[in-house]
């Protein structure tokens, strides 16, 4: 199993091991990012590898909508570090007995997150195309 560190992040910490940082409070806990937020924890791995599967295995269990289940609070939804750890440990175990199966749903994964930013792209250069058409027309 991987050693990592879950904290709540505080910005005037200075942070030199490999690390990533997870939502911790709305209906998107559980969200792993690569920049810091107000309402994060920082997950603190001990190599860079560590790290990129445990951020795959948190987006995973995020994008399965794992830890609405575990959600505390009635008004802002929260998730409590020690829920988020037993669940980050039952997505080691699958990694860790099923890895090939692992590796092929992080592949799947990526391509999708890629293809997404892609669309979004287009997307945005349509946006801005039906603005200049628009523009066209008034003159």
């Amino acid at each position: 199993m991987f050693t990592f560190q879950l904290k709540s992040f505080r910005s005037e910490h200075q942070i030199t091991q490999p690390h990533f940082f997870i939502l911790c409070k709305g209906l998107n806990s559980g969200k792993p990012l690569s920049e810091p937020c107000p309402n994060c924890f920082v997950c603190i791995c001990q190599s860079e590898q560590e790290k990129e599967n445990l951020y795959w295995i948190l987006f995973a269990l995020w994008q399965g909508r794992r830890f609405h289940q575990v959600l505390c609070g009635s008004v802002i939804p929260f998730i409590r570090k020690k829920e988020l750890s037993n669940l980050i440990h039952q997505g080691q175990k699958y990694a860790i007995h099923f890895p090939d199966k692992f590796r092929k749903n992080v592949q799947a994964l990526q391509l999708l997150q890629q293809k997404e930013k892609e669309y979004a792209k287009l997307t945005q250069s349509i946006k801005e195309l039906k603005v200049v058409i628009g523009h066209q027309m008034i003159r």
